[in-house]
């Protein structure tokens, strides 16, 4: 069946197509239907289109291309260049190619999460010492002429709490009033925060850099300011140090490696719990400024069981009398929260589009 082209519709189809994309349902209408773009189900059509969707890490780059529902047709993950640069960018345009020769659909729009954050004016990358050479420059018209479709560009962890929100945890009325923080713990932490569609970015693209919080070290430490207060006591190197200085005698250079063995270890419990007393008091201070509806945790420390429930722990000892214990849940998306987030906002890019 051969794509439709949004460019025949009339102008009114176009507004209703554009509030479909941006729908968190599917509605069965059938002008739509009949044009190619929905099924009965009120569902987009595999014909109707692609959108490409990337998490850029500090370690890896996790590329999927979907269809206007969301479903994953193709998906490649890749380590990170070192060289970072043009050698990214590079990447990302192969993970497109070979992705593209698995759909007929054509690439309609593309989201792109890069670990640092993001002018919301400029398009400008700050703060990605992963991604040399593209400190500075804009980043939405680098990706939108590279890749040759409309580019969503943002913070990885902004992503995913907008996947999470989209088609995981988040789906709820009460989270898409009352919004979602998604805290990001693995080799650093990071945090987006979602409201419905909106992200909140902050004058300078830098809401949500929960490192700098002033909990668990001097922020006043020169030590502490390449990373920020937090990120310097929970980081995944600074809990390896804080097992080692604990006494812990497991084998592993990494806390994936040494938490392998299950087995009781009482060094690694007391950094455990000081991981999660430090985290408990982040979600502290952020709920009593943003008061989110949910809390969502994400990445290779955060999604451990074990630590959230040590994090419920303590926030229960901690929170004032008659105010509600904040609503912690491990992200349902998983590794994949920032690349649907990703679909999402170049799903939103091409509804805007439309009105244009």
């Amino acid at each position: 069946m051969t794509a439709p082209d949004p460019r025949t519709l009339p102008p009114p189809l176009r507004h209703r197509l554009a509030r479909q994309l941006r729908g968190m349902q599917d509605a069965p209408d059938p002008d739509l239907e009949e044009a190619g773009w929905l099924d009965a189900a009120g569902r987009f059509t595999p014909e109707a289109g692609s959108l490409f969707g990337v998490d850029i890490g500090g370690t890896k780059v996790q590329s999927v291309l979907t269809d206007l529902n969301g479903d994953v047709v193709a998906d490649i993950r890749s380590e990170t260049p070192s060289v970072g640069g043009d050698a990214v960018l590079d990447l990302l345009a192969s993970h497109l190619s070979q992705m593209m020769k698995q759909t007929g659909a054509p690439l309609l729009a593309a989201g792109v999460g890069l670990p640092g954050a993001v002018h919301p004016v400029t398009g400008e990358l700050d703060r990605a010492p992963n991604l040399s050479g593209l400190a500075g420059c804009d980043m939405r018209a680098l990706l939108t002429g590279r890749l040759g479709v409309p580019t969503a560009v943002e913070n990885d962890v902004n992503f995913a709490a907008l996947g999470e929100v989209w088609l995981g945890h988040g789906t709820t009325s009460a989270t898409m009033s009352g919004g979602l923080a998604f805290l990001a713990l693995g080799t650093g932490i990071g945090m987006g925060l979602v409201w419905g569609d909106q992200i909140l970015r902050g004058a300078l693209g830098a809401a949500g850099e929960a490192a700098a919080l002033p909990i668990g070290a001097n922020p006043f430490d020169p030590a502490t300011h390449s990373c920020g207060a937090l990120e310097s006591v929970v980081s995944g190197a600074a809990l390896v140090a804080d097992y080692r200085a604990s006494g812990g005698l497991r084998f592993g250079q990494t806390l994936r490696e040494i938490t392998r063995d299950t087995s009781a270890d009482p060094a690694m419990d007391a950094v455990m719990d000081r991981l999660a007393q430090r985290t408990a008091l982040a979600v502290l201070a952020i709920d009593a400024i943003v008061n989110p509806a949910l809390f969502v945790f994400g990445g290779g420390i955060g999604s451990q069981p074990a630590l959230l429930e040590r994090v419920r722990t303590e926030l229960a000892r901690a929170m004032p009398h008659g105010m509600p214990v904040p609503d912690c849940r491990i992200s349902q998306l998983g590794n994949r929260a920032g690349v649907i987030g990703a679909i999402r906002a170049a799903r939103l890019m091409f509804a805007d589009s439309l009105s244009k």
